[in-house]
């Protein structure tokens, strides 16, 4: 009977530490939670420019660019600038982060993962780079010839995740004329 009043009242204690303690946390999500994720479509992309207000803080790169290739990516800060010693993003496959440039700054378009069913469950959307989709009635997968019609196309991948392809196009041999 002794050991089990000492239990009770070691659990009260406990749980009154819990409830005085929980007021001082923050109640504010994780940095990596908060970001937003754009609803339009239901994308799980995310398109940030970062703002000119204010002096840049110290460590920061600069953001002035005129081409897509100007810009890149900084892991630390979570955002594109002109530095050349930030890392340069390949074309986007499946996801990933595209580091373009846009009225003449460099911006960040975070693409997530896109839950596929089959092919035709994958789109692809150009806006502001080409970067794969969930197809919707606006935006269906893309029917037309490779080569001709277009040059990038959407699969379904075994893992159900929409991949990106660009179609790699030989030129058809010259025609010998007989002579």
């Amino acid at each position: 009977m002794q050991y089990s009043r000492i239990g009770c009242a070691a659990g009260a204690i406990l749980f009154a530490l819990l409830i005085t303690i929980l007021p001082a946390c923050s109640k504010e999500p994780p940095a990596w939670l908060a970001r937003p994720i754009s609803a339009e479509d239901a994308l799980e992309t995310h398109a940030s420019t970062p703002s000119g207000d204010g002096p840049a803080p110290a460590g920061v790169f600069p953001i002035d660019c005129r081409s897509d290739a100007d810009c890149g990516y900084d892991p630390i800060a979570d955002r594109c600038g002109s530095d050349p010693h930030l890392n340069k993003q390949p074309p986007v496959v499946d996801q990933g982060i595209i580091c373009y440039c846009e009225n003449a700054a460099c911006a960040m378009l975070r693409v997530l993962p896109v839950p596929c069913e089959g092919d035709q469950s994958c789109a692809v959307k150009l806006d502001p780079r080409p970067h794969p989709v969930k197809a919707t009635r606006h935006r269906p997968h893309e029917r037309a010839r490779p080569c001709r019609d277009m040059p990038l196309t959407t699969t379904c991948e075994r893992t159900n995740i929409c991949t990106l392809r660009r179609v790699q196009c030989t030129a058809s041999p010259a025609r010998r004329s007989p002579r």
